[in-house]
């Protein structure tokens, strides 16, 4: 009845992680167009406009964001690594 949590797999958890990273920094970003747009305006007239600023969130923002992701996925993989390893549980773990 005293059964441990099992852990879910890795790539399942890394998923998850970068969904809500990818969400998070999204809505950040919105909520920073939306002030910058409502403010005074710029000289930079070409910036003045949520394409250019969608099209900056894709080609700056989001690609950083994912490989400062990737790079905690990858060091979380390295530390966790001996948690997902069959040989780490015991036999008695698995009966029923």
């Amino acid at each position: 009845m005293n059964k441990p949590l099992r852990l879910p797999d890795f790539w399942w958890l890394a998923s998850v992680q970068i969904l809500l990273v990818v969400a998070g920094s999204v809505i950040w970003y919105y909520f920073r167009t939306e002030a910058y747009l409502a403010g005074p305006p710029d000289p930079d007239t070409y910036a003045w406009n949520w394409g250019f600023q969608i099209i900056a969130f894709a080609f700056f923002w989001l690609p950083s964001i994912l490989v400062c992701t990737g790079i905690l996925l990858a060091i979380q993989r390295i530390v966790l690594i001996p948690f997902y390893r069959p040989h780490c549980i015991s036999s008695s773990d698995h009966g029923s």
